[in-house]
């Protein structure tokens, strides 16, 4: 695989970040105190083209690659993770891999456009992401099914246009496409979490919820597999959002050190600061490979089960110790809310726990190390 981005993802880097700059970044404390979703942004993130660099020509998408969705997650996650809107992403993957030819022409056009959004709905109250022991059942009656239970920790249920629901019936696990305004589905409580707050978060439960036979995804009791495709691509962008996180972390630090002057010197001149730097903008970069290598397998329609928890394991605890050590070396500056170093702080936490916890990608690498 070649290491240079070719001329087409560069030019969808410096769009993405132009947008950032110029449209999200004036507004992003604002959307952070309030947890909402900033629907006209998204809209413009559609406009751009953002949403479906990555799909197929052939489904009216860029054709750019894996890659291009992770280059897209890491320049918005310097704004914030949360305006990556996960789900989202998620559910274009479902269809375009699993989804009939009437669900592609009814819904694909409008989530690569922008003018729907979608969300993705796994977690339940008292069980997690357990599929084993999820309690949202499905029974079919005639041509259709009905769904009943709670999920809960659903990024943008109320905000989206459908909501791919998994649940459980006698022949295994099935994703549902609900549409807003079915009956039957009631928004419980908006949750208040640290980070990703640019993608609200909420409780909801499915009440003898009625959904035609037609918005099944995939077969019944195949859900694992729709699951599987989907989030190992999505681990991508939580690996990918953590590196937007340290990037603009340490470009911010940089910047800072080299004009603050205690004493007779800038801080940039003091060699313990200068050593650590080197060694996270060392480890930065080998993370971000370890990414590409994994969006390319993905790309070429490998199984990268084990790539993708590697790229997420690595990159998000880099984040983490990123963020925490740029803190340290900007002193009181970096505890000030408008440097956006604590927005960076909550969201690299909070990717350490979203769509699979750092001790799930552990699990998963060593089953494949180690069997079992």
């Amino acid at each position: 695989m070649g290491f240079e981005l070719s001329q087409q993802h560069k030019e969808l880097q410096h769009s993405v970040r132009r947008l950032v700059e110029q449209s999200i970044l004036p507004k992003i404390m604002d959307y952070e105190e309030k947890s909402i979703l900033p629907r006209e942004i998204f809209g413009e993130m559609g406009a751009e083209g953002f949403l479906k660099a990555h799909i197929p020509k052939r489904y009216g998408g860029l054709g750019l690659g894996t890659l291009a969705y992770c280059l897209v997650a890491e320049e918005l996650a310097k704004a914030g993770a949360g305006m990556i809107h996960y789900g989202h992403f998620q559910t274009e993957k479902m269809l375009l891999e699993y989804g009939t030819p009437k669900q592609r022409q009814k819904y694909l056009a409008k989530l690569l456009s922008g003018e729907y959004l979608a969300a993705t709905a796994i977690s339940e109250p008292t069980v997690g992401s357990s599929f084993a022991n999820m309690q949202t059942r499905v029974e079919k009656h005639g041509d259709t099914f009905i769904l009943n239970g709670v999920k809960t920790l659903i990024n943008d249920a109320a905000e989206a246009d459908i909501v791919s629901v998994f649940a459980k019936s006698d022949e295994g696990l099935s994703v549902f496409l609900l549409e807003k305004g079915t009956p039957g589905f009631q928004i419980l409580r908006k949750l208040d979490p640290i980070g990703l707050r640019s993608s609200p978060v909420y409780e909801f439960e499915l009440k003898n919820c009625a959904v035609p036979a037609e918005q099944l995804v995939g077969k019944i009791g195949e859900g694992l597999r729709t699951f599987f495709s989907a989030f190992n691509f999505s681990r991508l962008g939580n690996a990918s959002a953590a590196l937007g996180i340290a990037q603009a972390a340490l470009d911010k630090t940089v910047s800072y050190i080299k004009e603050r002057q205690v004493g007779t010197h800038v801080v940039a001149e003091f060699q313990g600061i200068r050593w650590v730097l080197a060694e996270l903008s060392t480890q930065l970069e080998a993370a971000r490979l370890l990414r590409n290598r994994a969006a390319i397998m993905e790309e070429k329609k490998q199984n990268i089960s084990l790539e993708s928890s590697q790229a997420k394991l690595l990159c998000v605890d880099l984040a983490n110790r990123v963020v925490g050590a740029c803190i340290q070396a900007t002193g009181r500056y970096g505890c000030l809310r408008d440097s956006l170093f604590e927005l960076y702080l909550r969201d690299a936490k909070v990717l350490g726990t979203a769509g699979g916890s750092l001790e799930v990608m552990k699990n998963n690498i060593a089953r494949h190390l180690l069997g079992g």
